[in-house]
Formats: structure tokens, sequence, C-alpha cells
């Protein structure tokens, strides 16, 4: 009988004991994949060396996870020896733990990539790592003479995974050697149920954002819009779910307040996931013009709820809604676009959601787990 294989897994974005809250995209793709062992590093980073610590654990009972908090400075300054640390620190990890793996996922390229590269030619094991635009487009960008290494990680991966799908085409511009290596993965939706019963309210819209950073999300451009939309169309309401500092609600409030908006547009606060859910199909539309979002799972569960959406073209969840008549794309730096991408949404409503419901078996398919973790596992020979 053949031994299972082992994954290592390099990731910032995963709940750990130091920071529960983060995005759990890649722990639900960790955990959809049952077939193979998972050791995941949980990577926290912190400007104070003194802060640098290692725990076991995710801090919820999850023993395959490593919470690693790693000295690392803003902006990406000093990134290559941060990542050269990481590395060290993570292969006298897994001397110490007696763990052997047979593959390294790096979760993102230009990031964890550089530390995953390091470890795949130290533990002569081959690496795989995922493309996420909104981390890999401020390196590219900001950081050019980081390109050579890129390159040399590029040409050394043995899969790249596009859950930017959008981004692709840049990544392969500036190395065209990624393209015989690219693979879509969408981020998984699991807990998504149709609710055909429901009825929804097309005069309440929804936006669902991390309130911090209600700029890059898109809020600042969409309550302007949202107010003239208000003036042509009595009545619309727009609820904003999410948590953030008291600082940030207060300018929030402000926000709304200035475009004349108090009492239409209401913040709710943070909700359980699943009470979100629940709410979800009775809205009529949710409108999300985030600026360099990686992908966005709340579009899609917004979908599969029978809700249409708008989202940013060029960006996030752009180039896996093909085919979506239910899904219009703006740009989120222009009012005017986001007002038209609402007001056709509107319009047009009952024959969105409608498509919506038609398509729901096919839209599930293409966000879910089993096909992309079967090819995953079957391409990097990791299951018989």
């Amino acid at each position: 009988m053949p031994s299972r294989k082992r994954v290592l897994h390099l990731a910032v974005d995963y709940p750990d004991a130091f920071d529960r809250t983060k995005t759990v995209a890649i722990r639900n793709f960790v955990k959809a994949n049952p077939a193979v062992d998972h050791v995941v590093v949980a990577l926290t980073r912190t400007a104070d060396p003194r802060q640098a610590g290692l725990i076991h654990g995710d801090g919820a009972g999850d023993p395959s996870v490593y919470s690693m908090r790693y000295w690392g400075l803003p902006f990406g300054a000093l990134l290559f020896p941060a990542m050269v640390q990481v590395a060290r620190r993570i292969r006298a990890l897994l001397e110490q733990e007696r763990i052997s793996v047979d593959l390294i996922h790096a979760h993102k390229l230009c990031f964890e990539g550089i530390s995953g590269y390091l470890l795949s030619r130290w533990l002569r094991v081959p690496l795989v790592c995922s493309v996420r635009a909104e981390a890999e487009s401020k390196i590219l960008r900001y950081l050019p003479h980081y390109r050579p290494l890129i390159r040399r990680i590029v040409r050394h991966s043995r899969r790249l995974y596009y859950v930017s799908l959008w981004y692709r085409a840049q990544i392969e511009r500036l190395f065209p050697e990624a393209r015989p290596l690219g693979r879509e993965l969408p981020n998984f939706c699991p807990g998504t149920r149709l609710a055909a019963d429901a009825v929804p309210d097309p005069y309440r819209l929804v936006t669902i954002l991390h309130l911090d950073i209600y700029q890059k999300k898109g809020l600042d451009r969409l309550l302007p819009a949202f107010a003239r939309l208000a003036r042509r169309r009595p009545g619309q309401s727009l609820d904003i779910v999410g948590r953030g500092r008291p600082e940030t609600i207060a300018k929030i409030e402000a926000l709304i307040a200035r475009h004349g908006l108090t009492g239409q547009a209401r913040l709710v606060g943070a909700l359980p996931h699943a009470e979100l859910l629940a709410r979800l199909p009775r809205y009529g539309v949710m409108c999300l013009p985030s600026h360099n979002e990686t992908f966005g799972m709340v579009y899609v569960e917004a979908m599969l709820s029978g809700v249409p959406i708008l989202y940013s073209r060029g960006t996030g969840i752009d180039g896996f809604v093909d085919g979506i008549e239910a899904a219009i794309g703006c740009d989120p730096t222009s009012v005017d676009s986001i007002l038209a991408g609402l007001e056709d949404l509107l319009d047009r409503h009952g024959t969105l959601r409608a498509a919506l419901l038609a398509q729901h078996d096919q839209i599930a398919a293409r966000f879910a787990a089993g096909p992309h973790v079967e090819r995953y596992n079957r391409e990097l020979g990791l299951v018989p």
C-alpha cells in the first residue's frame, strides 16, 4: 500500500493562533482535499522582531497548522531577507518535527513563493505557486528589481494556480515561460445553498466589506453613485455589512451624511457568516466595486443565493464570471460607470434573478472544489 503524499502549504492568508480573522479561502482549499496529508505554516508578519514566534496549532485545535509570526517590514521593504529567514525557520521546524513533504505549495508567487523556492531547492521537492494579483502586482510594479528572482521562481515551479484569473495575461507577458504552467483555481464557496423560495426586494442593495479598507473596496465611489441612484429612484436602500474600527465607522458615517444618505445607507455591522448567507437572498443586488481585489468569495455567495452582482472589471472575480448575465462589470474608478451598472441591474432585476436561478448548478460547478482538487492531485502525482 503506497504511503500518502504530504503537501507543505505556506500561506499568509490563513486563520492562525495569532490572527483568527484571516480569510478562510486557502483553508477551504486545504480541507477540500482529504486524499493527501497537509502541513500548513500560517505566516503573520510583525515589524517588531521581539514579537516573532511559533505556535503549534491554529488556535482552534488543528494540529496540522503551525502558526509562525515572522519579522518583516511593510511595503515589501527587505522582502528577500525576510523570506530567507522564514525559509530557514521552516526548514528547522520540519527537521525538529521530523516532517517530510512531497510538494510545496506557496500561496502567493511573489511573497511565500520566495520561501517556497528556497525550501524546494533545499529539500529537493517540487514547488507550485498560487497567483493572487493584489500581492503580486504590488511587487512586480513597485519592486521591479525583484522580477529576475520571480522569473527564476516561475521557471522552477511545476504549476501556477491563478486565483486571480484576470492577472494571468500580465504574468505571461512578463514571464512567457509561465504560459504552459497556468491553471485556474478559484476560491471555493462551501455552504451556500440556493434559496429559490426567497422573495428579494429589488429596492434593497447590499455591499459587504472590511470597513477599515473601505476606499480599496470602493465604498467612497459607491456612495456617490448610490446617492444619484436614490434621487432618480426613491425608496432605494443600501446596507453596508462589515466590521471596522470606531474611527473608521465615524468617517463612513460622515461620508453617508455628506451625500445626503442618512437613513438610506445603513451601517449594519459585522454578521456571522451563517447569518449573512441567510440574509443575502432577501436583497435585490450585491454591489462591491473593489480596487485590486484578489478574488472575493462574497460575489459567488451572492450569485449562488440568487442575487445579481456588480463587480469590478480587471480585478477580483473578473475572468471567472464570463457567460453569467447577472454579473455586471464596472470601472471601479468611475462613479458614472458604477451608477450605470446599478441601473442596469435594477432595470433587468427580474430577468437577471431568473437567469441566476436557472444557472445555479452551472455556477456552483464552476466554483466547486471537486474538479479542481481532482485535477490538482492527478497532475501533481499526489494520488495513485
